[in-house]
Order: structure tokens, then C-alpha cells, then sequence
């Protein structure tokens, strides 16, 4: 609950907490946007009392404060109120207990829903979020919602699976080319071009990026619906520990990402390629954390501006 005490440490909250106090609510709309839901809940607990206190006996021995109809139209409307900001924020809370450490499944046992359901809520969320920062900057105002890395950073809370984490990457036990990716990992710009291995090492790191069952029906469920997501179309059954950029310089120094390749090591160049044929600069990079522990199917594409899945989808064509 908060108190007075508390926010009497910045005056302008003061005010805020003031006024809130002072507010009628009756309707679910009377409740100013952004009103902490600590002060919701504080809020609905005085009129809940109020209530309480009709049940009193009449020669109840102490004063108290009897609600009325107003008391028990404000007990409705803020525990509405209550509902719709739970709601509103649930996708934020989700983000908040992932990267914090909670497993999905404690995060679906939470909101007792299953993991599936959990994963559909942040990812509409994350879409919609980075719909209204790309139209907002679109059109010169100042972006609202999630920037490209922290898009990609709801993206890859998404994906996580409860796996076990892949070996460092100074394990001499990598595969060589794997190795020599992951110690560029981490330098923006043009990166050097990987060359085959053996098939038997190729091997190797197959089973150690593997795809999960439950991501692959993920992804396929995304390539179902209008979304951000595809393909580039390549057969590869191996996992992702890697990003391919597509980049273009300015507007600042970092230039501007448009969409992302999730690549194996093996598949690079190709990544490359499709991402030069489509007019952009191609970026090796690190996957996030979330996704070298269970990785994404390799080829998979995940845009973050309008167009940009089209332009590496259609590049295909131009090999």
C-alpha cells in the first residue's frame, strides 16, 4: 500500500496522490491514465470498509464510517478499474518475471494459462509495441513502443525453452568455425566470410543447437498468421546461435536495422547473400542468450520495418 509518507519525497506525486484521494470514481473511466495500482487497490480497500462497516450492530461501541451507494459504486467501479490495468499490464509483468529468471511454466502457472497462451500474450504485445514505434517514426514523431533491440529482446524471451545453456564460447569442444564466429561476436560492421567444415563437425554442432519441438511449433504457428516472421526458404534442421544483420548506415552512428536472419554457422554466407541481394548490409552478430540455449530454426526471419521480410524473401529469386 502506499502511504503519504512515502510520496511526500517528490511534491509533485504529493499532488497527484492529493488529488486521487479526493476523486470521486464512479466509472472505470473516472481513473486517471497511468494511476499506480497501489493506489487503485488503496483506493477500493477504503470504500470496501465503508461497506463492511454496514454490517456493524447499530450500537456498535466505535465510530466507524458506514458506506453508502456511492461507497458501493466506487467498490465497482475501481475493482473494474483494477481488472482493466491488470490486464493492460500483464504483457510488461511477463516480460518483468522472464528476465528475472522465472521458467514459462511458472510464468503460465502464475497466470494459470498455458505456456503457449503465456508466449501468444507477450508476443502480441511485443508486435504491437513495435507497430506503433515504426509508424511513430515514420512519421517524424518520437517513437513510442519497442525499438529494434528491444524487440528482438521480447523475441527471444519468446523462444526460451527450459534447456540447459550451451557451452562458453571459449570451449575448445565448439566446432573451429563456430569458435572463430563467436570470437568476433559483439564488433558491428562487416565480418569476415566463414568457409565449410567437415561434415562430422557439422554434425556435432547439430546436436548441440537443437530445436526444440515446442519452438518449431511456435514458428510455424507465426509463418500461419500475418505477422513480422518467415523464411528464407534454405533446408537446414539445425538451430540458430547466430544473427545475420540487415542493416543500412544513419540515421545515428549504429545505422538502422530492418530484419534479422537466425543463421547455424554453416549457413552464413547464404544469409549474406540473401541480405546483400536485398539491398542491405549484412551483420554478423551473437543470438541473445535466450536463444543460443534453444535456438530458432535456421533461415528464420523476423523483420523489424515494413517491407523488409518481402525484400529478403523475394531475394531468393535473385541468386
Amino acid at each position: 500500500m502506499t502511504s503519504p509518507d512515502h510520496i511526500t519525497e517528490e511534491p509533485e506525486m504529493t499532488d497527484r496522490y492529493a488529488e486521487w484521494t479526493a476523486l470521486e470514481v464512479r466509472r472505470p473511466d473516472d481513473v486517471p491514465a497511468s494511476t499506480p495500482l497501489s493506489w487503485l487497490t488503496e483506493k477500493h480497500g477504503v470504500h470496501a470498509e465503508r461497506m463492511a462497516n454496514r454490517a456493524l450492530p447499530a450500537d456498535f461501541p466505535y465510530e466507524v464510517e458506514r458506506g453508502d451507494a456511492g461507497d458501493a459504486l466506487a467498490v465497482l467501479a475501481l475493482g473494474e478499474a483494477t481488472a482493466r490495468a491488470a490486464v493492460q499490464f500483464r504483457a510488461l509483468k511477463i516480460r518483468d518475471a522472464l528476465t528475472a529468471g522465472a521458467s514459462w511454466t511458472e510464468v503460465a502457472a502464475a497466470l494459470d494459462v498455458e505456456p503457449a497462451e503465456a508466449r501468444a500474450l507477450l508476443r502480441t504485445w511485443a508486435d504491437g509495441q513495435r507497430d506503433l514505434w515504426v509508424r511513430f517514426e515514420a512519421e517524424g514523431c518520437r517513437p513510442f513502443g519497442l525499438d529494434a533491440e528491444e524487440y528482438a529482446a521480447v523475441l527471444a524471451l519468446c523462444a526460451t525453452e527450459e534447456a540447459a545453456p550451451v557451452a562458453p564460447k571459449d570451449d575448445p569442444s565448439l566446432p573451429p568455425q563456430l569458435r572463430e564466429a563467436l570470437a568476433i561476436m559483439g564488433k558491428r560492421g562487416p565480418v569476415v566470410e566463414l568457409t565449410a567444415v567437415p561434415g562430422a563437425v557439422a554434425a556435432g554442432a547439430a546436436q548441440e543447437w537443437t530445436v526444440q519441438p515446442e519452438t518449431r511449433e511456435y514458428v510455424a504457428e507465426l509463418y500461419g498468421r500475418d505477422s513480422h516472421d518467415g523464411h528464407t526458404g534454405w533446408e537446414c534442421d539445425g538451430g540458430a546461435p547466430l544473427i545475420a544483420e540487415a542493416m543500412t548506415p544513419g540515421p545515428g552512428k549504429l545505422g538502422t536495422l530492418h530484419a534479422v536472419i537466425y543463421v547455424c554457422p554453416w549457413h552464413w554466407n547464404e544469409a549474406k547473400e540473401r541480405i546483400t541481394l536485398g539491398g542491405y548490409e549484412a551483420v554478423l552478430t551473437e543470438a541473445p542468450e535466450a536463444h543460443r540455449r534453444s535456438p530458432w530454426p535456421c533461415g528464420h526471419i523476423t523483420s523489424y520495418r515494413s517491407g523488409a521480410l518481402a525484400v529478403l524473401t523475394e531475394a531468393a529469386s535473385k541468386g
